[in-house]
């Protein structure tokens, strides 16, 4: 499979490379980093809105900014930097591919497995939400998640396919916020849960979790790797942990790529707070480029280690 096929699709999904000195343009990339939640801008969440017809919950942008991966493209982008750099020498990776999804999750979750049989089962949210009720919206939001996973899909096959490694960055708030229903009334139901009062009493959730296994305990990412990440956020004074929040869910698009790919896909959560200046969930965050750097570095020296074995 060729790298050419894993290209941008207009409002579907944006692919960069980055490349070392000297690489060939035509070596496969040794890294892929996906963000399946990559839609984090309020122009993403308008250019979807108005393809709809649905009549969705008033503020449903509140929502978005509460829910939505902030901070994970500026982290990709910082690793990938940092893993092409010219200062690393022979450790340097050749290439390193990032496609980051346009399409927000408000509307159609990127890391789900569309199956309306099985949405909906314990915890998991799922691809569609309530609110979502015309039937011409499902269509058009399940084409554009189609388009995506094709894309993605290709990404994983080319890179992982031949023995390179595949990193999946999440974020997440910074304590665990349990609503029971995404439904028309989610916004009031977080805007009450995020009350001052009310919001201290949720479970803080780690800085970093490492989501390495499926539901039943296998471990599915690469151990070394695992332990690289966390040992290099120790040097911070950082605790990675593991498994910690939630493990790899069958309904999710990346247990599905941990699973086709065992020991070569690594999931990975780190809390907005540690990277956004400052975190204010109801509206677009400033992520802070020092954060980034302090949050990415780890990440790329664990990955840089590994080639050095």
């Amino acid at each position: 499979m060729k790298a050419a096929l894993v290209q941008s699709v207009p409002d579907v999904c944006d692919v960069s490379c980055f490349v070392s000195d000297g690489a060939s343009p035509d070596v496969t990339p040794d890294l892929l980093i996906e963000l399946p939640h990559g839609a984090t801008r309020t122009a993403d969440f308008e250019r979807v809105r108005r393809l709809l017809v649905s009549d969705l919950p008033d503020q449903l942008s509140a929502y978005f900014y509460v829910n939505t991966d902030v901070g994970s493209y500026e982290c990709a982008r910082e690793i990938a930097r940092c893993l092409v750099g010219a200062e690393n020498g022979d450790r340097a990776l050749g290439r390193v591919l990032i496609v980051r999804s346009l399409i927000p999750r408000t509307f159609i979750d990127c890391n789900r497995v569309v199956a309306p049989a099985t949405q909906g089962r314990g915890k998991m949210t799922p691809a569609l939400p309530e609110y979502v009720t015309a039937p011409e919206d499902r269509e058009v939001l399940q084409g554009l998640h189609a388009s995506y996973q094709t894309v993605a899909q290709r990404a994983y096959d080319l890179i992982c396919g031949a023995g390179g490694m595949g990193l999946q960055i999440h974020t997440y708030a910074p304590r665990s916020v349990d609503i029971d229903n995404i439904d028309a009334n989610i916004v009031d139901a977080l805007r009450e849960a995020y009350e001052p009062e009310v919001y201290e009493t949720w479970e803080r959730r780690p800085d970093v979790d490492i989501i390495s296994e499926a539901g039943d305990g296998t471990l599915l990412a690469p151990p070394e790797l695992v332990d690289a990440v966390k040992r290099e956020f120790a040097r911070i004074g950082i605790e990675a942990c593991e498994n910690a929040t939630y493990r790899l869910h069958s309904e999710t698009m990346g247990y599905q790529y941990s699973a086709r790919f065992a020991g070569r896909v690594m999931c990975i959560e780190i809390s907005r707070a540690m990277l956004a200046d400052p975190f204010s969930p109801f509206e677009e965050m400033r992520i802070g480029p020092r954060k980034v750097g302090r949050m990415s570095g780890p990440i790329a020296q664990a990955l840089l280690d590994l080639k050095r074995r």
